[in-house]
């Protein structure tokens, strides 16, 4: 029969100062915000930017940008558009030219950030209220009901990160398992 073999056209991020590697959301999906959340690396591949070797820029995307980076703000209009839902891309940049690889809807945002990107779907019109209910699980409905601390209630944290689940946590950071086991202790 013979041997299949696959030939992909490939671009390379890691060429000089005008390549590089990113990822982005079509909207944010720690705020739900219908606002396009973007990360870049400068001549590096795609892995680098997953890896956490190197520590990406935040990367502001509009369609009136010229060139490569209002290409891309174009095309995640064109993806929301064509999914009807937040975009997850990932992109490579190969001499000032853009190529986006594996775009996919995502399942980044969780509880509340779903609910409201859902909700900001319908009422923008891109998809109806039935759509929208069939995307939410039960888990995400709890999710919005579950108590949160009050937007209004301003103290400055220590530190800030990204939500690794919808629910609310206090408590002393630690860094090792040293410290860890000593704030078991005191």
């Amino acid at each position: 029969m013979g041997t299949a073999v696959n030939v992909q056209a490939m671009v390379f991020g890691n060429m000089g100062d005008t390549s590089g590697s990113g990822v982005l959301f079509t909207r944010n999906p720690s705020t739900g915000e219908a606002k396009i959340m973007a990360e870049y690396l400068s001549n590096a591949q795609g892995e680098d930017v997953v890896a956490g070797i190197r520590t990406p820029e935040k990367l502001e995307l509009h369609p009136d940008y010229y060139g490569w980076q209002g290409e891309l703000a174009t095309l995640c209009d064109k993806l929301e558009t064509m999914y009807k839902d937040m975009v997850d891309v990932e992109f490579t940049v190969q001499k000032a030219s853009c190529t986006c690889c594996s775009p996919a809807p995502a399942s980044a945002a969780r509880g509340r950030r779903r609910f409201q990107i859902a909700t900001d779907l319908v009422s923008e019109g891109v998809i109806k209220r039935t759509e929208a209910l069939k995307r939410l699980t039960k888990e995400q409905f709890k999710a919005v009901r579950r108590p949160m601390i009050d937007p209004k209630f301003k103290v400055e944290p220590h530190m800030t990160g990204l939500p690794a689940c919808p629910g609310v946590v206090a408590g002393r950071p630690v860094f090792s398992s040293a410290d860890a086991v000593a704030a078991r202790t005191t």
